[in-house]
């Protein structure tokens, strides 16, 4: 019996993985079939900024119960300037007026701190756990809204943590709830679908996308820590979702051997680990 693309994709991933100094975990769901492959998909890992993904769709749930408006403005005042490190509204006056829409939109596309910040304010980590806990994400806790500075060699679960398999869950849900196939993260497909518009727009590409073939659509939300990097995104093919790829790295060194910065070369392996699932799922 021939092994199927999946299990193929499976194992190109696992050769790479274990080519590389430092820890990698991935999951695959094939979204026609429903077919996945896992490697350490249930080992947590810093979830960085891919819990921006949670935080989005706790806020689209509670837009869908009336508890909050897209359309409603928020100011991003001074609080929490000093405490974030990427974004653009750090750099900006304080005092910005946002549409939440907006908010939401610089929080994934430029993984803004800032508006990250501020949505939180809006919902609390307790909602976002919730979701998470609905959602059947096990392995999965939002513990800081702001992350806090830690020494490299942290235990994972002094930060927010997540799996690969919760994070491609997640994500199979929201491509399954815009096609109104799951309502299990209780947003209509309307709302399911504005997220994936958004996750469409990022602006990181250097990852997940980086080897794709040009014009390729991915819905996806990357993330890097003290010691770790990381994108998880829904990988379109024939003009609609495909397949969801999730992959985490973790004690990745500051410095490789060759002198070359750990985070560069562990960005570079998720593209060889996209590209390879891309070739194997078109065949």
């Amino acid at each position: 019996m021939h092994a199927s693309n999946v299990a193929r994709a499976g194992h190109r991933l696992n050769v790479l993985c274990s080519a590389q100094p430092f820890v990698t975990g991935w999951a695959l769901v094939e979204l026609r079939t429903g077919e996945r492959a896992s490697r350490a998909g249930a080992r947590p890992f810093p979830a960085a900024s891919t819990r921006k993904v949670a935080v989005l769709m706790t806020v689209l749930r509670a837009v869908h119960a009336s508890a909050l408006d897209l359309d409603a403005t928020l100011v991003v005042d001074g609080r929490y300037r000093d405490q974030v490190f990427t974004g653009t509204l750090q750099h900006l006056d304080p005092g910005l007026t946002l549409s939440l829409r907006d908010a939401l939109t610089l929080m994934i596309i430029l993984s803004d701190n800032l508006a990250t910040a501020h949505v939180i304010d809006l919902v609390g980590l307790d909602a976002v756990n919730d979701l998470c806990a609905a959602a059947g994400l096990t392995g999965t806790r939002h513990r800081h809204a702001l992350i806090p500075p830690l020494a490299p060699d942290h235990p994972v679960d002094a930060t927010n943590v997540t799996t690969p398999d919760d994070q491609a869950r997640l994500l199979e849900l929201i491509a399954r709830g815009a096609a109104g196939e799951d309502s299990t993260l209780g947003c209509p497909p309307h709302l399911c679908a504005f997220a994936l518009d958004v996750l469409r727009r990022q602006q990181f590409r250097d990852a997940l996308p980086a080897l794709l073939p040009y014009g390729t659509e991915v819905a996806h939300k990357s993330g890097a820590g003290w010691r770790d990097v990381s994108d998880t995104g829904v990988i379109y093919t024939g003009g609609r979702p495909g397949y969801v790829l999730a992959v985490y790295t973790d004690e990745v060194p500051a410095v490789l051997p060759d002198g070359l910065p750990g985070a560069a070369r562990a960005r570079a392996h998720i593209a060889d680990l996209s590209r390879a699932c891309w070739e194997e799922l078109q065949q």
